[in-house]
C-alpha cells in the first residue's frame, strides 16, 4: 500500500492491523510501526497529518517465479474448508 500525506509525500507500507478506527502500518525503512486513526472519515497520523491509503493495482498483480508456487497443495478433489466466524 502507499501512504499519501497531505503535503505530497508518499511512503510505501504494509497494513499490519486494522481494529475499529485504528490502523497499524509498517512503513518501509522505518523501525517503529506507525499508527493512524480514522477521525470524521479522515485518516490522521501520529503527527496529526491527514493521510490517504492507496492500493495501486500493480501492487496486486500475481507473483511470478518460484515464490508464486503455493507451499501447501490440497488434493484436486478436496474442498476448501468453510470459514468459521467467532464473535
Amino acid at each position: 500500500m502507499r501512504i499519501r500525506y497531505a503535503d505530497g509525500r508518499v511512503r510505501d507500507g504494509m497494513m499490519l492491523t486494522l481494529t475499529g478506527s485504528v490502523a497499524r502500518v509498517a512503513i518501509k525503512d522505518e523501525v517503529d510501526v506507525a499508527e493512524f486513526r480514522l477521525v470524521q472519515e479522515q485518516w490522521i497520523s501520529d503527527d496529526f497529518e491527514t493521510v490517504a491509503f492507496v492500493y495501486p493495482l500493480a501492487m496486486l498483480r500475481p507473483m511470478e517465479g518460484p515464490a508464486a508456487k503455493p507451499a501447501l497443495r490440497l488434493p484436486d478433489d478436496s474442498a476448501v474448508p468453510a470459514a468459521q466466524y467467532v464473535n
